[in-house]
């Protein structure tokens, strides 16, 4: 883990704060397990986890918004960030559930550095808006601004604004636009708690689509 935070609300290890909490919110670390409520801080090494029904959005102190949706887990596992200097770096382990990162004041600067390692990809982020979570029977990643390479053993996409890919049995599909229905269900304002919606969504667009190619057959 490495650490380094310069701001003028910092405490030693405190990389952010909770802002929005529901239901059951849990940080774990090395000395105890800790329940969440708004402005708790985040302290690196804490491994957050939400339950059934839950969300989290927080605020980090390089002006990074994370969200994760319930029965999700999530650490900062590298955080450098001094407003002062060039570079710096972010990494943030997705173990479980759907979340948003929402970039902060670190995209913008020269060298540094952005990952989000998901349960079956690598996400290098530039100036992301970036969404992620289970959807059509693999994990989805729904870039909403900004570019993210998606990359596993078994292949790389990189993903421009509006675009989306759907990573099956460990390799990542072609970069495509989403359907504006699933699109607005993973990025509206509850998206942190959206990846249910996405998948009816993602199959009322399938079944929709089945119909339509129905028909023509009975054209023919």
């Amino acid at each position: 883990m490495a650490l380094l935070a310069h701001a003028p609300s910092a405490r030693a290890g405190n990389v952010g704060r909770a802002d929005v909490v529901e239901a059951d919110v849990i940080a774990e670390n090395a000395r105890k397990a800790r329940r969440l409520q708004v402005t708790s801080p985040i302290i690196a090494e804490d491994l957050l986890k939400t339950g059934a029904g839950a969300r989290l959005q927080a605020p980090l102190l390089n002006g990074t918004r994370l969200a994760l949706s319930k029965n999700g887990a999530l650490d900062v596992d590298e955080f450098v960030f001094d407003p002062a200097k060039r570079g710096g770096r972010l990494g943030i382990d997705i173990t479980r559930g759907a979340f948003l990162f929402v970039g902060g004041k670190l995209e913008a600067k020269n060298g540094a550095t952005v990952n989000i390692r998901t349960p079956v990809a690598t996400l290098g982020v530039r100036g992301t808006t970036v969404w992620g979570g289970n959807v059509m029977g693999g994990y989805g990643v729904l870039v909403i601004s900004g570019e993210v390479v998606v990359q596993t053993p078994r292949g790389s996409v990189t993903l421009k604004q509006g675009q989306g890919t759907v990573v099956t049995n460990g390799k990542p599909g072609a970069a495509g636009n989403w359907p504006t229905v699933q699109a607005r269900a993973a990025t509206a304002a509850e998206a942190i708690k959206a990846e249910e919606k996405v998948e009816k969504e993602a199959e009322k667009s399938k079944k929709s689509e089945r119909k339509v190619q129905s028909a023509k057959r009975g054209r023919r």
